[in-house]
């Protein structure tokens, strides 16, 4: 996939990639307490050179602890008024002879991590007030305000600022601003290496038990002076992180392998069940049919049973002196036929069911002569949830019926 992406292109995706991992880590490693990080990232030692009176005072600072490793003079600075006098020249001699051993006894990484820290007499300091603007913004209005804040001109000046006081009601800023002339701080930088020592920060003399040791707005010496920030995204953090990587992709691989082998030892055992399944559905089908008929017999059923209720239900309402000769049951509507001795009566009897409603006669009333009886034709509708029989009268249903119902009367469906 790489052919198609220009190259351009990829070193810009490169290049964005490292940047973002270094401030990923670095920002993850600032959330670990000291000790935790000083455990991790490997706890370098730290030469502290301190220069008051034209004395330089090496101290080395590992763990914590503090040594000595000697003092000696330095030549006259370049445009300072006040001289500080120094030992005869066989002391000097000696002196810086001793401190030239403790250097070269020291491992390269710790003659190159100096702090020069120099004392008051050396430094222009002065707080000022300027307006409010972000952190990040200082060091560009000092840039353009340094020719007004100090007596040297800008190419002539190295400085340093420290916040004392941000006033969001007044809008302004406290700064205490550090001055040192360029000529100055190159000679100190020239004399530092001639003692094979390479100094990464230059500040004031501060409390070494406290504060932050690099300071980026403390430093006085200048921004193409500074060494590169060291990153986290190392040649040995890059290995480990290709060994990681190369980790956690035989952790997702290796299941998908499994899974690979397992689902073709499952495709054969299913081609060979295939046949057999298809045994198995005949027998489902013919089985689904089976069940069918039999909802269809138990609906029939209880279809049937609905009747056996209308007839109680009639059987109940019909007078002794009334005989029916004909019931005709169709869908919801139910039709019967028979002689009463007073028919009209029926119609109030029939509507005082509640499994009856729009109960009214089919056709006109007719005397039988011979029976001295009326012959009647009443239809009305069925309610669509008639009342249910007890389980206790079930077996007397027939009977019942049969004495209410004149003997020979058909049911019609």
């Amino acid at each position: 996939m790489a052919g198609f992406i220009p190259t351009h292109r990829q070193q810009q995706f490169l290049r964005a990639s490292s940047e973002f991992f270094n401030w990923w880590l670095a920002e993850l490693v600032q959330l670990l307490p000291q000790k935790w990080r000083t455990g991790l990232l490997g706890q370098q030692a730290l030469c502290r050179l301190s220069l008051e009176r034209d004395r330089l005072q090496l101290v080395l600072q590992t763990q914590g602890r503090e040594t000595v490793l000697g003092s000696c003079y330095l030549s006259p600075l370049p445009g300072l008024l006040e001289d500080f006098s120094a030992p005869g020249d066989d002391a000097a001699v000696s002196t810086k002879q001793e401190l030239l051993n403790n250097i070269a006894a020291l491992d390269s990484q710790s003659r190159g991590r100096v702090v020069l820290e120099l004392a008051d007499d050396y430094l222009l300091v002065r707080d000022i007030t300027l307006p409010l603007v972000s952190d990040g913004d200082i060091a560009s209005v000092l840039a353009h305000e340094i020719d007004r804040l100090s007596p040297f001109e800008k190419d002539k000046v190295c400085y340093g600022y420290e916040l004392l006081q941000k006033n969001q009601q007044t809008g302004k800023l406290r700064l205490r601003l550090i001055c040192l002339e360029r000529a100055v701080l190159e000679s100190l930088l020239a004399q530092c290496g001639e003692l094979g020592l390479g100094v990464v920060q230059v500040q004031g003399k501060t409390d070494s038990s406290g504060g932050e040791t690099f300071c980026e707005t403390l430093n006085l010496l200048p921004a193409d002076q500074r060494p590169a920030k060291e990153k986290l995204w190392n040649g040995a953090n890059q290995a480990l992180a290709g060994l990681a990587l190369v980790l956690l992709l035989a952790v997702l691989m290796l299941p998908l392998w499994h899974y690979e082998n397992q689902i073709d030892h499952l495709s054969e055992e299913v081609d060979a069940l295939l046949e057999q399944s298809k045994v198995v559905r005949a027998k489902q089908t013919r089985l689904v049919g089976a069940l069918d008929i039999r909802d269809a017999l138990v609906e029939r059923k209880n279809k049937e049973l609905e009747k056996i209720i209308i007839l109680h239900n009639l059987a109940q309402v019909i007078p002794d002196n009334t005989w029916l000769t004909r019931v005709t049951i169709r869908n919801s509507a139910l039709e019967i036929e028979g002689e009463s001795a007073k028919s009209s009566d029926l119609i109030e009897k029939l509507e005082s069911q509640a499994a009856f409603y729009q109960v009214e006669f089919a056709s006109s009333v007719t005397r039988n002569t011979r029976t001295a009886k009326e012959r009647f034709q009443i239809k009305m509708r069925l309610s669509d949830k008639p009342e249910a029989l007890p389980n206790n009268n079930a077996s007397a249903l027939a009977p019942n019926a049969e004495q209410q119902v004149m003997l020979g009367a058909s049911v019609d469906e």
